[in-house]
């Protein structure tokens, strides 16, 4: 599972869901190590994910640092300013600097993904989103924005619905819906 750092106190451990089956949130989490990921689109700057452990039930947790996004590498406010941008929401300021290649990549692949996930995250903000008729990604991206900045709505869904804007956590998966590890 994963916590953003931005949810949490200064040297705080993330803690267990009450909602565990097994640990009911009573067990402290260890620290169980870290794994390295790469900051930006072309990859430049390594960044330490530390990871952490519950004794009982065996979940880790994994508390992504500010401004990342999960399973994504470009940075959460430049995602939000390209897909606003992209997407016809860019605001009468000024503009930001011009997309890279890679960036229109990456922000297209985020937009698929995004509006594969409508009516999913439709019924997760309830009433606070409109339900559409059709995956409108345009109208749909309007409604999440108007819910606040993207990191707040990330760590929202990541703290109450264990789950990201992009994708389902894959530890979260049914087993039969998780693709095979390659060996």
């Amino acid at each position: 599972m994963q916590v953003y750092e931005v949810s949490l106190e200064v040297g705080e451990r993330p803690c267990p869901g009450r909602a565990c089956p097994q640990c009911g949130g009573c067990a402290r989490l260890h620290k169980h190590g870290h794994y390295t990921r790469w900051r930006g689109v072309d990859g430049a700057q390594p960044v330490k994910v530390e990871r952490y452990v519950c004794p009982r039930c065996r979940h880790t947790w994994s508390v992504i640092p500010s401004g990342m996004m999960s399973y994504r590498s470009l940075p959460v406010e430049h995602f939000e300013q390209l897909a606003d941008a992209h997407l016809g929401l860019a605001g009468g300021g000024a503009r930001p600097p011009p997309a890279t290649e890679k960036e229109n990549g990456c922000v297209r692949r985020a937009i698929k993904a995004l509006s594969k996930r409508i009516p999913y995250l439709c019924g997760l903000f309830g009433q606070q989103l409109p339900v559409f008729a059709n995956a409108d990604i345009c109208r749909f991206w309007r409604a999440l924005r108007e819910l606040g900045p993207t990191m707040d709505i990330l760590v929202r869904l990541a703290r109450e619905f264990k789950t990201s804007l992009l994708g389902s956590y894959r530890s979260l998966r049914a087993f039969w819906e998780r693709e095979p590890l390659p060996i």
